[in-house]
This record gives structure tokens, sequence and C-alpha cells, in this order.
């Protein structure tokens, strides 16, 4: 499985990275965690066009993780990608409500020359293909849900989305290979709702994950040695993540192969 980062920054602009956004490749398929605004153009340096995806699944409603879903689909309208294969948008409550609310405003975004599938779902499995997909109720916003992502040799990634401390962020990340973890302000200026490289820290060490990849990092980030407030509390392999960052995922590992 390979892992690739399309965007380690947030809702606040900047130069180097850009909202959440990321992509699984594995067991044939193509998968978007997110897709925040302006992740597009992250997807085709990372080589990989709107016909090869399969699904995108959405951790939650919030712009800076799904504004570049509106893009997809008008993108997607193009002659060149008449009919292409299903393409799968997953999410938690309300995901029709979105989909219906994007169509009133551009009706441009309704699928044409292919079909889409809106998988609408609450906690639990969202499988698909050979891909084990299960989501996990986070503390974040009513739809919020983390993405466990486990491949068919049992390689296995987890997504937290923005989220706080809780115990199904924990079991959603129980003995992941690799786990991509919000830690979006650091730990001297915590804010609810969402991680500090400290608490993301604590809850990778107790969920004995592998590899631990921080990401969504606020401007308010600069300045502080985020690895030192990680590494006060997980032994393992670390990596503060970096637009186009790509992990290879197997099991028993995860190794950083591009930056």
């Amino acid at each position: 499985m390979r892992v690739t980062v399309l965007g380690s920054g947030t809702a606040v602009p900047s130069f180097e990275r850009f909202p959440a956004g990321h992509l699984v490749q594995a067991e044939g398929l193509h998968v978007a965690v997110d897709l925040g605004p302006g992740v597009l153009r992250r997807l085709a340096q990372a080589g990989v066009d709107p016909a090869q995806l399969d699904a995108v699944y959405l951790t939650h409603y919030h712009t800076d993780h799904c504004a570049d879903l509106a893009a997809l689909l008008f993108a997607l309208r193009s002659p060149r990608y008449a009919g292409r294969k299903r393409l799968r948008v997953a999410g938690g409550p309300g995901l029709r409500a979105f989909l219906h609310g994007l169509a009133a405003v551009w009706p441009w975004a309704v699928a044409k020359g292919y079909e889409l599938e809106a998988l609408e779902t609450g906690p639990g499995r969202a499988d698909l293909g050979a891909l084990r997909i299960e989501g996990f109720a986070v503390q974040h916003t009513d739809a919020s849900l983390a993405w466990r992502v486990t491949a068919a040799d049992g390689a296995t990634v987890t997504f937290s989305g923005d989220a706080d401390l809780g115990k199904d962020l924990l079991a959603a990340s129980r003995a992941a290979e690799l786990f991509v973890c919000d830690a979006a302000f650091p730990d001297s200026l915590r804010q609810e709702g969402h991680l500090t490289p400290g608490l993301a820290a604590r809850l990778a060490a107790e969920a004995r994950v592998g590899t631990l990849c921080l990401t969504h990092f606020y401007p308010e980030c600069d300045g502080h040695d985020l690895a030192a407030q990680a590494r006060a509390h997980f032994a393992g392999p670390l990596v503060l993540a970096r637009d186009l960052d790509a992990f290879d995922v197997r099991p028993g590992a995860a190794r950083l192969v591009a930056r």
C-alpha cells in the first residue's frame, strides 16, 4: 500500500502546504481521503489522473477537507471522462444533503457520463473492493469520522481527520502501521476539537502504532519544536508531514519513500 500526503495544511493559506488531503493506492484502487481546496493539483503532481480515482472518503464537511470535491465533480463532466468507472463518495451523516447543496449552487457538480455512488454512513464498515475500510466516530463535528484502511495483506493506515482525544480514535489507530494524525497546534496552544503533537504522540504510544505522521499544521505551529513535543511521548518512527510525502506501508512497517 502506498500512502501520499496531498495536503498537510489547513484552512489558513500557506505557501508550502495545501489543505487536507491524502491518497491511498492499494489492491489496484485509488482512494482519496479528504480533498481540501487545491488538492487536485497535488493529485496531479503525484501522477494520478481523476480518471483513476475509485473513491473519495471524507472525514467531515469543513471546507478545508472537502472543497475540491466540487472541483473534481466538475472536472469529471469533461467528455474525456465519459464512461469512466463508478466513483464512490463516502462520508458521515449529512453527505447526501451536502451533495444536494453543491448541486443546487453548482448544477455542473452533478455527475454526467458516469455513475456516482453516495455512501452516507456512520461508524462501521464501508469496504471498497479488497480494501477493508472502517469509520470511527471522532470528536470534532457531529459527522466526523476517522478512517482505518486495511489492505489484503493486513497493512493498515489510519487517518484521524480533525479530532480530539477519545476512545474511538484510540480504537481506530490501534496497531496501525501508519497513523496520519491531526496535530493542528503546538502543545502550548491547544484548541478544543484538535490534537497537538504531544497529545497525538501519547495516543500513538497507547495504540502501539508503527509510524506516526503528524499533519494539519496551522501557522501557529511555526517556530515550535513539534518533533520534540511528540518525542516526549512516542519513541517510534515520527514524520512531520510535508505535501507529497509518500509512504510504503507493509505488514509490520511503514517507511517514508518520497519527500
